[in-house]
């Protein structure tokens, strides 16, 4: 049965006319299983019914309200966070969100960024309008790289042929998928051929290995690794960002070799049988990070070592000597969801404009302090820029503009 009660607290919290009595209020029937029905109509029709310039496109709307629908079937799982804006707070961990249903958070986030009401009364001009010398959006990144191989030949992979592979048998490539394959080939000579497959910005690739493991490649990012695997152990080096699922070889265990840039010293090292893991060792982050799914993985830098379990990620610091390393409990699914076509910000505005400035081959500059501006959120990855930036910008605070290939975020607090 619909409850009018709680379709007058939502549309009085929207025209911002509820009291603190009323919101506490608002907030509990929220937070009830029985109304999950009854606000997602409410939501729904929030998002559609705007007829301002930053309406947003049909397909970024059901986007979200995807996310939306398939966190509130399963409350407890954050694999999809509503965006919204907290201020950051050193003194304690920072929640993925406030509230126990997402519906609840996305009001808040749609609310607070003053992005729509339900009046009629006139509305404000936009306040962040978005520009491009373009003419047009920027769009999202794609199936791009490419290889390297052993005697120093570079090929694109959108254009390559299996006429340039002939001296590697056994090497196929799927343009549609963005998927390179090296069969079981059994090494010969005295010394095996290396490739390397490596992204560009606003690239993605995956590599089916010699073995059968296989691994996804994010933007800017690198892998080197043997045409065939022989000896002891199945070595492989990147850089960048790499997911794995490694098949299992107890007798050949599989070590990535992970460069720290930033330093001299030794490079990161992870040891594996079979498993599924990400790693992250971008030289702009201040940490390389590495998150297992599945199985075991030993960490190693310098002289200090640690084994992780699953829902663990290490972290280390880069450009310094490694006196620990530090694990923390995440949601791997989150890390990932980059290999799934999604963004899942969790953090400061300058760590997702990293993001953003990888997938979109951008540069990012900023106006106004924005050190504060911490935002947690999920959107496809597959969106133009523009929807991106759309989405940070309707919880206020905070605009955007983009112009010469180059975003500039400014604090409008």
């Amino acid at each position: 049965m619909r409850d009018p009660r709680l379709d007058d607290l939502f549309y009085r919290y929207c025209e911002k006319k509820i009291t603190d009595d009323e919101r506490d209020e608002l907030m509990s029937l929220l937070m009830l299983e029985e109304n999950q029905a009854q606000i997602n109509g409410l939501i729904d029709q929030f998002i559609r019914d705007d007829d301002t310039e930053h309406r947003l496109s049909d397909e970024t709307a059901d986007d979200i309200l995807q996310s939306i629908f398939s966190a509130t079937a399963q409350p407890g799982r954050n694999a999809y966070k509503p965006i919204q804006e907290e201020e950051i707070d050193n003194t304690r961990t920072r929640p993925l969100w406030i509230f126990k249903l997402v519906a609840a958070a996305v009001v808040l986030l749609l609310v607070y960024g003053g992005y729509h009401s339900f009046d009629k009364s006139p509305k404000k001009a936009p306040v962040a309008a978005m520009s491009s010398v373009y003419g047009g959006d920027v769009k999202a990144g794609g199936n791009k790289a490419s290889l390297t191989l052993a005697n120093g030949e570079t090929f694109d992979l959108a254009t390559i042929t299996q006429n340039n592979l002939q001296s590697q048998p056994g090497t196929m490539i799927d343009k549609d998928k963005g998927e390179i394959t090296y069969n079981k080939v059994t090494g010969k000579g005295a010394v095996t051929p290396y490739n390397i497959l490596r992204t560009p910005l606003g690239g993605q690739y995956k590599i089916v290995l010699p073995d059968g493991s296989r691994a996804w490649l994010n933007a800017a990012s690198s892998l080197k690794y043997p045409t065939a695997f022989t000896g002891t152990h199945r070595n492989v080096e990147m850089s960048g960002e790499v997911y794995f699922e490694i098949e299992p070889n107890k007798k050949m265990p599989f070590q990535v070799k992970v460069t720290d840039t930033k330093t001299k010293g030794k490079d990161m090292e992870i040891t594996v049988l079979g498993t599924h893991f990400n790693i992250s060792s971008y030289g702009d982050e201040p940490t390389m990070q590495t998150t297992l799914l599945e199985g075991s993985v030993r960490v190693k830098k310098d002289n200090v070592v640690k084994v992780l379990r699953p829902g663990q990620q290490a972290q280390v610091v880069t450009g310094e000597p490694v006196r620990d390393i530090a694990i923390n409990k995440v949601d791997p699914e989150s890390v990932v969801a980059w290999k799934e076509g999604r963004f899942e910000f969790n953090g400061n505005i300058r760590e997702i404009m990293r993001q953003i400035s990888r997938w979109y081959d951008l540069d990012v500059k900023y106006e106004g302090d924005v050190e504060r501006k911490s935002f947690a959120g999920t959107i496809s990855r597959k969106n133009n820029v523009s929807e991106v930036l759309k989405m940070l910008e309707l919880t206020g605070g905070i605009q955007f503009r983009i112009e010469d290939r180059k975003i500039t975020v400014k604090n409008t607090d």
